[in-house]
């Protein structure tokens, strides 16, 4: 029985400075089947056919594998509650205000693929706990990786609409989506305006023109799920029908009339700058503060957490104190 060094691609893949630093891609390919086919394909027979799929699987992960870091930034807090309302699970934070009035509700939603979790720094957050009434959510589809994945975005604003009458502060919710999520919040608020107080949209696409499928997106549909895993099986399902559904909610962005913070960093190499471009431009009747992160990437969402929370609290909260 070889040991694990033996062969070339499992000695490439440990090696320290292999797959970004042993890092995500590294992790992630372990356990999925990926290592076996390549193995398989490295022997003197198959050589070239090694190479092929393995700088296949190179160019395939390395766009796709940043989705996947998207759940694992965050910071997860010791003990949660997990509830569930229909297809969506989520967890909760309220603790009781001074002065007994009741909080603002927001909800935050994860991109793809993702869980709750992706907001738990905000969760943790003191500030954000005395100022709102906080609920993350785990989209319909991914309580596991074995779920059925939801791709249409009428469907995910029905799931979130009855957390809507979470709030109990009479000025309505606020929806604050990160990267897929921000078309689940906008459609949402098409939908729902009428329960919708402000939108909080951080590295989020929104222009169809810059949202259409990408190469590695075509080809990981032919790619079986022991290649991609589960998860970024399901991330690219949800991506491949999302260019169509954003095409037609382009007349309904002037429809929009509450307040909205849209933060993306001029680095993000998953969702193009420009998106934030152009949803500036399509807001024609909210009052839009925008937030341009100089070299940032799609993190922002964490990396700038405290700047998102200061914003959105001096937006949402300061303006409309008495």
């Amino acid at each position: 029985m070889p040991k694990r060094h033996d062969s070339p691609i499992l000695s490439l893949v440990d090696h320290p400075c292999a797959f970004c630093c042993n890092g995500p891609l590294s992790s992630y390919l372990r356990g999925r089947g990926v290592l076996q086919l390549l193995n398989y394909l490295s022997n003197t027979r198959h050589s070239v056919w090694f190479w092929l799929a393995l700088g296949l699987i190179l160019a395939l992960s390395m766009p796709l594998s940043l989705l996947a870091q998207q759940d694992n930034t965050a910071t997860t807090s010791a003990s949660v509650l997990v509830k569930t309302l229909g297809s969506i699970d989520y967890v909760e934070i309220y603790t009781p205000s001074a002065s007994l009035l009741p909080k603002q509700l927001i909800i935050f939603v994860h991109g793809t693929p993702g869980s709750y979790t992706a907001f738990m720094s905000y969760l943790n957050d003191p500030i954000m706990q005395e100022k709102f009434h906080m609920v993350s959510v785990t989209r319909p589809g991914w309580r596991s990786d074995d779920d059925t994945k939801v791709p249409s975005l009428d469907e995910q604003a029905a799931a979130l609409r009855p957390l809507l009458d979470m709030d109990r502060s009479g000025k309505g919710a606020l929806l604050m989506g990160h990267s897929y999520g921000g078309p689940v919040i906008a459609r949402t608020a098409m939908n729902y305006s009428e329960l919708i107080a402000g939108l909080i949209f951080v590295a989020t696409t929104g222009d169809p023109k810059l949202s259409a499928p990408r190469w590695y997106n075509r080809l990981a549909v032919a790619l079986p799920r022991f290649v991609l895993g589960a998860s970024l099986k399901g991330a690219n399902a949800e991506i491949m029908r999302l260019y169509p559904q954003l095409e037609a909610m382009v007349p309904r962005w002037q429809d929009l009339i509450m307040p909205v913070l849209i933060v993306q960093g001029s680095k993000d190499r998953l969702v193009h700058p420009d998106n934030a471009l152009f949803m500036q431009r399509m807001l024609v009747n909210s009052e839009v503060r925008f937030l341009n992160r100089e070299g940032q990437g799609h993190f922002v969402l964490w990396e700038e957490a405290p700047l998102i929370r200061d914003n959105l609290i001096d937006i949402f909260v300061s303006s409309s104190a008495p």
